[in-house]
């Protein structure tokens, strides 16, 4: 494992960054998620989960909980409460203004400890790269699937349908910065790609010897090959796109082998740094004009208070 610190200009991947930029284009998404600020209790949501779920800390299932603790510190963000709840194998970040990861109990029979951590540094890195208030928000179009809030589909009939697909395109795209998280923190793909294995049908128990990363990898060329050769073709794999909350598991996976592979990586790998100081290809997050909260060059408006970032740089300049 890296003792290097993150900057989410070291992970933030392109597809993530331009899905983002066209649905910060799009008009109302602005409306609709100062209305969802304004009926979402973060507050509510958490005390479902202290009401339903296990709080894990330093004396409550310390052996899960102290695997979170490193990857706050390497991301340079405040430590999520961490809850387990019964569940089939996955996990979630929730909580825009007071946020937590939520894991579900099946993980532990299907993964490992070292994939369990990447999972928890995958989560993390949606905390890392400001995911949660839009993904929130997806979650509710997606029809409430991990949205503990009652009110959120209120919220999604607010959404025109372009802004809806476009919400639900950089949802599945910012799943790709995740990835790339886990893998900068853990040091190598090693770990994320055993637990995307595992979750989708290989045992732990089988020996690694029998597992081809590559293989699978392969079959994503070939999916691309098939699903691009005639109009139905493309057809058919939007309606794939728009079925499924997370990208296919052999692209996710062929995007992790690449990022892994790419230079980009390497140079990440290569500095050990301080937290709070600037990452590759970026710099510290200027402050919010209007509510203090660090916001990122590449953002059009502030996630905190909603601000038009690029009014305020005109003025400014």
């Amino acid at each position: 494992m890296t003792l290097a610190s993150f900057n989410t200009h070291d992970i933030l991947h392109p597809l993530d960054l331009a899905a983002r930029q066209q649905l910060e284009k799009i008009p109302g998404l602005q409306t609709a998620a100062k209305k969802y600020r304004s009926m979402i209790a973060d507050r509510r949501d958490r005390a479902r989960l202290l009401s339903n779920a296990i709080r894990l800390g330093p004396h409550q299932v310390p052996d899960v909980y102290n695997l979170l603790p490193p990857i706050c510190t390497a991301f340079g963000i405040e430590e999520p409460e961490l809850f387990l709840m019964p569940g089939p194998a996955n996990a979630l970040t929730t909580g825009h203004s007071r946020t937590c990861v939520v894991i579900h109990n099946e993980l532990f029979l299907d993964l490992p400890e070292d994939e369990i951590q990447a999972v928890l540094a995958h989560e993390c890195g949606h905390i890392l790269a400001e995911h949660v208030l839009y993904r929130q928000m997806a979650l509710a179009v997606f029809g409430g699937m991990g949205a503990l809030s009652g009110k959120a589909g209120m919220v999604a009939a607010l959404l025109s349908e372009p802004l809806k697909v476009a919400l639900l395109d950089w949802y599945r795209k910012s799943e790709l910065t995740a990835d790339r998280a886990a893998v900068a923190f853990m040091g190598g793909p090693e770990e994320l790609q055993r637990a995307l294995f595992h979750l989708h049908g290989i045992p732990k128990w089988l020996p690694k010897e029998q597992i081809s990363y590559a293989a699978f990898a392969a079959q994503a060329d070939e999916f691309d090959a098939a699903m691009s050769e005639t109009k139905l073709d493309r057809f058919l794999l939007r309606q794939l796109d728009n079925e499924a909350t997370h990208p296919n598991p052999a692209l996710r996976l062929r995007e992790i082998q690449r990022w892994a592979e790419s230079e980009t990586f390497r140079q990440v790998m290569a500095i050990a740094k301080a937290p709070g100081t600037a990452g590759i290809g970026g710099t510290d997050p200027e402050p919010c004009g209007g509510c203090g909260r660090p916001v990122r060059a590449d953002w059009l408006y502030c996630q905190g208070c909603g601000k038009d970032l690029k009014a305020t740089a005109g003025a400014n300049s």
